[in-house]
């Protein structure tokens, strides 16, 4: 067994000392509003902020921090505006509640103790959000396959039409989901004749064949479960002309499996 050498310990230990310093700062940041008025409260006579300049910048630092963790989460295909502010709007909130709870929990007379506490608590808490959605973007499933994600190709068996008949293709992910995804097929049949499918450019990610291929939009997206997928790794992005195409046409959601409990429910009174 190789012995791991000092230089190496050494540089474990570097590392986890600037992720911890880098996530102490983002909680620091987070919980700004809260350690600032609670040091001027603290003061003989009591402070208090004043005129826009202090405000805002004291009130700003959390929502900078949080669209910081928001950005280092990675980049999203799917609506980047809206999952980027939705990323934002959940660490802010979840940071603050952690605020809430450490203020609660941890009330001391030393005001250093008073603000270790809830900035230990947002930069713990921005940490889990952004593990959480690491792991989601990029987690690993069974056989080691990574998660697909929106606007990836990937390699699949793709259910054939409207029969229970599998067949291997290339697909775009158009959504993700907690078992399976949404896809929309690959073909290398010319189907310039065709308005139910668009042709779309080999850059990115076949490298290899000198087909031309089209994606079939004329269909709603088909669902592959997760074990499907015959590759570990997507095949490339979407070509970004084509991806844009994708969302602007924006497929119907497949229909569920099976009746939802209300449509049980008016079958039975029907």
């Amino acid at each position: 067994m190789a012995r791991r050498t000092n230089t190496s310990c050494l540089g474990l230990a570097v590392k986890g000392y600037l992720l911890l310093t880098m996530w102490s700062f983002v909680g620091s940041a987070l919980a700004l509003p809260y350690t600032v008025v609670d040091l001027m409260a603290s003061q003989e006579p009591p402070l208090h902020l004043s005129g826009f300049g202090q405000h805002a910048f004291v009130y700003s630092a959390p929502v900078v921090a949080a669209a910081g963790v928001a950005v280092s989460m990675g980049r999203t295909r799917r609506g980047p505006w809206r999952v980027f502010l939705a990323r934002t709007a959940v660490v802010l909130a979840l940071s603050q509640a952690a605020v809430v709870w450490a203020e609660a929990r941890f009330d001391s007379p030393d005001w250093n103790s008073r603000v270790l506490a809830p900035g230990g608590a947002a930069g713990f808490t921005a940490f889990l959000c952004y593990g959480a959605v690491r792991w989601w973007a990029n987690g690993v499933l069974n056989g080691g396959r990574r998660r697909p994600a929106a606007g990836e190709i990937w390699h699949a068996l793709v259910p054939f039409r409207e029969s229970a008949r599998e067949l291997p293709h290339y697909c775009v992910v158009m959504r993700a989901g907690l078992r399976h995804v949404e896809v929309l097929q690959i073909t290398s049949q010319n189907k310039d004749d065709r308005d139910d499918h668009i042709r779309i450019s080999n850059v990115g990610w076949d490298f290899t064949s000198d087909k031309d291929h089209w994606v079939e939009i004329g269909l709603p997206p088909r669902r592959v479960p997760y074990q499907k997928f015959t590759k570990t790794r997507p095949q490339g992005p979407c070509p970004e002309p084509v991806w844009r195409q994708l969302r602007e046409r924006r497929p119907a959601p497949v229909a569920p499996d099976s009746p939802t409990l209300w449509t049980r429910i008016t079958q039975r009174l029907g």
